[in-house]
């Protein structure tokens, strides 16, 4: 349960910032281990939450949704 709230922050925090870097760094992780806590999430939760490119990330339709909620 734990690793399920710890991967739902980081989700928040990449979410709010845009940007797996600068989530990294208000979070004090480095960026494969913010990104690796998102894709777990996604496999768990069955779905895609973000868009990565090299501009940050996007949020999907249903990462909006899981965002709206936390």
């Amino acid at each position: 349960m734990t690793q399920n709230l710890s991967s739902y922050y980081v989700f928040y925090i990449a979410a709010k910032t845009g940007n797996i870097s600068a989530a990294s760094k208000e979070l004090y992780i480095s960026q494969p281990a913010v990104s690796k806590s998102i894709t777990k999430l996604e496999a768990n939760l069955n779905t895609k939450l973000l868009i990565r490119s090299s501009r940050g990330v996007t949020l999907t339709r249903e990462g909006e949704i899981l965002y709206e909620r936390l």
